[in-house]
């Protein structure tokens, strides 16, 4: 498969719609969209895609756009778009936005996405988009440092067997833990990991390679109905290396939920677990003594102070972070200050013996009567097979599942029960420059609303650092003019995070090639509390001091402080939906696919995270939440694999 040269010119068209030229001070307003010659960049996104029937997907829709037929699905006119004028072009790509064909509405986001995407990102910083300039951009400082790689990975040039104890898939805030208390324990080890092995000498600090290179499926996967961009990290280390830093405790109270609906008398309340929970905050580096408040934390903390709402610092998991160095660690922090799994547990692990194989796709779990026997994966090439007494599988909940599926392990509920934490987001213009990509991770946060029902479900409020990927690909779409006003604007926009607490799930779910498919859409009952969230979020950022507060909807919905009521806001929010490819949904959180639970049918793992199922198999990431988390995962998952290898070693020993 291939994308045509009628595919690119279809999609040049489409970037001239999306990007026009419009009056302003620079090339990033003034050059027509088709100048830019984005379709240059298709092929290598196109080859880059995770899947075929998403390259599939992108060829048929950019062939329908070049189709009188097309023309009558898309947008309700028999003509070709690609034929339209360019005012026709506008009016047909919104017709398109507002379609009642999900398919339709999906399509056009994501290409949307796209354009943005190559418009605003490189690959070479000695040549960076014009919209850089345009917004203040300053990209990268410099290049990578030269940092040697302290762990040594296990070469596997040939077809391979490797003979140890404990197999451990994953390496992340469950596998990487795992792993170095295995290792201690005097077990030998095998760790293996899909992604690739990435220090500071390899972080560019740009989007396209950090995102490419580091994260599950290049950041390109989605939902099955491309309602919710998952993001999960995809290097040693897994998301640890390119997270937040953001170390809360699981709370008390869900703590006693998870104990109530797993059916166990005091697995997550008892001893061992609050134990585990303050060994690795100790051994990861929790603290709050790295909490300058950035601009846009200083922008949160002075609208929820207004309003008299709860607002707080948070724990990080860093030693030495300081703000002037801080704002690109979603892409690899360079100063060595991220307190990861690849700095603490991971080295330990190697540091006792254990092996590392990098680029290892495990496809299948090998059984005998009931037993675990090892394991099997594709490292390049090659074929290597790890004979062991114990498998940790530890790939997180969005692959953990997929695995178990492939092979046919796990039981009815291997897949199910899927929660992920489904974020958006509003956006405050500032007459002031906040320049949101600068500044430390995440220093502050407000649980004001994070029980909306009594029952412990709501959303909370953060905020990040802001790149111009986000905004290019969470902003909606309305006119050119305003889109670029939006994107280039983004030195004076701070964001409001709305991170939901999913009282419903979803499912895992594998497709005849047995990769995986993520099933989900968020209910009615969650879409409640996510509309709340909008409100909430319009209000303390119209405290704050926004001259306009701009939702993350397919069609961007605007409110000017002063100028019309909230009521205005959430007329025009309602009546475009809170939907998928309605409102824009990220999810930076997997959890409950493979869950801990005394009951087999509702279940997968026992009290010890052993498979009901299969001796000697063991889960010990965030799929064994029995429900979402409410806060970020990371010192949660590390608690629960903490926990699980202490008591496997000593099973083991």
């Amino acid at each position: 498969m291939s994308l045509s040269p009628a595919n690119g010119r279809a999609f040049d068209l489409l970037v001239d719609t999306i990007l026009p030229a419009v009056p302003g001070d620079g090339a990033a307003w003034t050059t027509p969209g088709a100048d830019l010659r984005l379709s240059e960049g298709l092929p290598a996104v196109y080859e880059a895609l995770p899947h075929d029937r998403d390259r599939k997907d992108l060829a048929l829709f950019l062939g329908l756009l070049d189709s009188a037929a097309g023309g009558l699905v898309l947008f309700g006119r028999a003509a070709k778009f690609t034929n339209l004028a360019p005012e026709q072009r506008a009016t047909a790509l919104l017709a398109m936005e507002s379609n009642r064909l999900e398919i339709v509405r999906k399509g056009v986001r994501a290409l949307k996405t796209l354009a943005a995407f190559l418009w605003v990102t490189t690959d070479d910083p000695a040549r960076p988009p014009a919209a850089w300039a345009a917004l203040g951009y300053p990209g990268p400082d410099g290049p990578p440092p030269t940092t040697p790689k302290p762990i040594t990975t296990e070469m596997v040039d040939r077809d391979k067997t490797i003979e140890c104890d404990v197999a451990v898939i994953g390496s992340g805030a469950g596998g990487g833990i795992a792993a170095g208390i295995l290792a201690a324990a005097g077990l030998d080890v095998t760790v293996l990991e899909r992604g690739g092995y990435h220090n500071e000498s390899d972080f560019t600090h740009l989007e396209s390679d950090a995102y490419s290179s580091m994260y599950l499926d290049g950041g390109l996967n989605s939902t099955s109905d491309g309602g919710v961009l998952m993001l999960a990290g995809s290097t040693l280390g897994g998301g640890t290396v390119v997270n937040y830093t953001t170390s809360f405790a699981t709370p008390d109270s869900v703590r006693e939920e998870w104990d109530r609906v797993a059916g166990f008398p005091e697995v997550f309340t008892g001893d061992g677990f609050g134990e585990s929970l303050t060994s690795v905050q100790e051994r990861l580096g929790a603290n709050q003594e790295h909490g300058a408040p950035s601009a846009r934390d200083q922008i949160m903390e002075k609208g929820l102070r207004n309003l008299g709402w709860h607002v707080d610092e948070q724990p990080r998991n860093v030693d030495g972070c300081t703000e002037e160095d801080c704002g690109f660690c979603t892409m690899g922090c360079r100063i060595g200050a991220k307190r990861s799994t690849l700095a603490t547990y991971l080295q330990d692990a190697a540091d006792g013996g254990a092996r590392i194989v990098v680029d290892a796709d495990v496809r299948l779990i090998e059984t005998d009567l009931g037993q675990v026997n090892g394991v099997f994966a594709q490292v390049g090439d090659h074929t290597l097979e790890v004979r062991a007494r114990a498998v940790v599988l530890a790939a997180g909940a969005l692959n953990t599942p997929a695995l178990l599926l492939r092979s046919g392990l796990g039981g009815r509920a291997a897949g199910q029960y899927l929660r992920i934490h489904p974020v958006t987001a509003l956006w405050g213009r500032f007459e002031e420059r906040l320049d949101p990509w600068n500044g430390m991770l995440q220093t502050r946060y407000s649980d004001e609303f994070a029980d909306l029902d009594g029952q412990g479900y709501g959303f909370r409020f953060e905020t990040a650092p802001v790149h111009p990927l986000f905004p290019a690909a969470f902003l909606g779409w309305e006119d050119g003019t305003s889109f670029k006003r939006d994107i280039l604007g983004l030195g004076h926009l701070a964001v409001a995070g709305i991170l939901l607490r999913d009282h419903d799930h979803g499912r895992v779910a594998i497709r005849r090639d047995g990769s995986p498919v993520w099933k989900y859409r968020i209910s009615d009952y969650d879409r409640r509390h996510v509309r709340e969230g909008v409100r909430r979020g319009a209000e303390w950022l119209a405290a704050a001091g926004a001259v306009e507060i701009i939702t993350s909807t397919i069609r961007p919905v605007r409110w000017v402080p002063g100028n019309g009521t909230i009521e205005d806001l959430m007329a025009g929010t309602d009546s475009i939906g809170y939907g998928p490819n309605r409102t824009s949904y990220f999810s930076f959180h997997q959890m409950g696919s493979a869950r801990m639970g005394s009951d087999p049918a509702t279940s997968v793992v026992d009290a010890d995270n052993q498979t009901h199922d299969t001796a000697g198999l063991y889960v010990m990431d965030g799929s064994c939440f029995p429900t979402a988390s409410g806060v970020n995962p990371m010192i949660s998952i590390a608690a629960i694999a903490h926990r699980g290898a202490t008591r496997l070693a000593e099973r083991l020993a």
